[in-house]
């Protein structure tokens, strides 16, 4: 859920917008790609709480601070440091669900990408929408955070199935709205590879909570 600065920056680009969502584009597709086989290598993996913490979120951390920079390749290489972790990390999560409930993780694999392809669209065909939500938008993933640290002590509310649904729509939303800011910041490279780690944030919790709803909807 942590966003990189990379909206706020101005000036001028040297890419045409097109290429810059091309570039943007790939970038995305190594990170998936990446996460993909990752996390299939460790399927059978069993983590501690502390390699958890180190994994998943130290390393992530590191990478997007590292975003930060002006260079594109140290941004790719920070990117490497989000992508690669969390396919570790999902990768047991991923084959538990997968146990369970075999096909689960490709059905929700395919409405992720539909839906990332329709929200992404509607960035760039609803400007003026996606500009008015932004506070609300914040807002509302303040409120999924403290719900979702509630959750941990309270079970009734892990097992509520309606706030996977909401937590699904604010990600739907904020990748419209990421979309959005891509398209009024300068079109380099540094820029479509910074852009690709908000996105990719955005798509993979789109993709868990749908994981959730599947889930839990088929027992």
């Amino acid at each position: 859920m942590l966003k990189t600065d990379v909206y706020d920056r101005h000036g001028v680009g040297d890419l045409t917008r097109n290429t810059f969502y091309l570039v943007m584009g790939c970038v995305l597709a190594w990170g998936f790609t990446a996460t993909h086989i990752v996390s299939q290598m460790t399927a059978d993996w069993r983590p501690g709480t502390l390699m958890v913490l180190l994994v998943g979120l130290g390393l992530p951390i590191l990478g997007i601070l590292m975003s930060a920079s002006e260079s594109a390749f140290v941004s790719f290489l920070g990117f490497n440091l989000v992508v690669i972790p969390f396919g570790a990390i999902l990768g047991p999560v991923l084959a538990a669900y997968e146990l369970a409930q075999p096909g689960i993780v490709a059905e929700a694999a395919m409405l992720t990408a539909m839906v990332t392809g329709v929200m992404a669209l509607s960035g760039l065909l609803f400007p003026d929408f996606y500009r008015s939500i932004g506070g609300a938008l914040f807002s509302a993933l303040v409120a999924l955070l403290v719900v979702r640290i509630a959750s941990l002590f309270i079970p009734a509310l892990a097992d509520f199935n309606a706030i996977n649904y909401l937590a699904a729509g604010l990600f739907a939303l904020y990748i419209g709205y990421d979309m959005w800011r891509a398209s009024e910041i300068p079109a380099t490279v540094d820029n479509a590879v910074d852009v690709a780690i908000s996105l990719y944030l955005d798509i993979i919790n789109l993709f868990m909570n749908i994981l959730r709803i599947l889930g839990h909807s088929k027992r």
